[in-house]
């Protein structure tokens, strides 16, 4: 797998959660991480890394002035999104987020040496791998029957939601965000919603999503349950339902890094 490497591990989540997830078995969640058959399979990387505080301008200059331009220059990537901790989450971590057009691409050699030569990939070594603490990468992919895809750019702020799936209950939480939860998003003026099962890199069962914020203060506002003008009893009938089948297991706030970024995602428009 070495061009997984292209984004960050050119060494030897979750913040992140951030961008989503084992494949979760059954007829809801393909054994290849597939949506629906008539939906174009979108997959990224994502890769977490934690980065040592006094080393962390190093660490996003290194990315910024040699990593980015190599990998727009050679054209290994139609985007790469960073992500790091926002108002909540570990500091001092970053995720990025790359799209995987195949497992096949997984195959090939390392591109990004092709890119910036033997020389240019051990002097970014150099000076990103002090730098590092830790780093894993998850393989996962865009459920957009579970998301609401509108905006091809990315958000200043995210608030991102990992659950994990009781065993056999994957149709469940798929009915769960398409009956419940999605339609009344929508009513509440959601935009934005992206939903991501995770194929590889983590336990089996988890599901990522990532809502849009514009700024902190949207959080002060109703429930998005609320603003679609559901009633206690049905906000309580919706999430009894959900608890029954998922477990919140991280619920963080992330923000957007424009600098250590590039490019927009396929739009889908849903």
């Amino acid at each position: 797998m070495k061009n997984q490497q292209i984004l960050m591990d050119i060494g030897p989540r979750s913040l992140l959660a951030i961008a989503a997830l084992v494949t979760i078995a059954g007829p809801g969640y393909a054994q290849n991480g597939r949506g629906p058959a008539a939906a174009p399979v979108q997959r990224v990387v994502v890769q977490i890394t934690q980065v040592k505080p006094e080393l962390v301008d190093v660490y996003q200059d290194a990315i910024k002035t040699m990593l980015l331009p190599a990998v727009k220059k050679a054209n290994l990537a139609s985007f790469i999104w960073t992500w790091a901790n926002g108002a909540s989450g570990e500091a001092f971590t970053f995720a990025q987020v790359r799209p995987l057009a195949n497992f096949a691409d997984l195959d090939q050699p390392n591109q990004l040496q092709r890119a910036m030569g033997a020389d240019g990939v051990a002097k970014l070594n150099a000076k990103t791998r002090p730098a590092i603490v830790s780093r894993h990468t998850y393989i996962q992919t865009v459920r957009q029957d579970m998301s609401i895809q509108n905006s091809a750019t990315p958000p200043p702020l995210a608030v991102v939601q990992i659950f994990q799936v009781a065993p056999g209950k994957a149709n469940d939480f798929v009915t769960s965000m398409t009956s419940d939860y999605l339609p009344s998003f929508r009513k509440a003026g959601v935009k934005d919603l992206w939903t991501y099962v995770e194929n590889f890199g983590g336990p089996a069962g988890r599901v990522v999503t990532l809502r849009p914020l514009a700024k902190y203060a949207e959080l002060d506002e109703p429930g998005l349950l609320n603003k679609a003008g559901l009633s206690q009893d049905a906000i309580q009938k919706i999430n009894e339902r959900r608890n029954a089948i998922a477990t919140v297991i991280d619920n963080d706030l992330v923000r957007f890094v424009p600098d250590l970024s590039f490019g927009t995602l396929p739009r889908s428009g849903n």
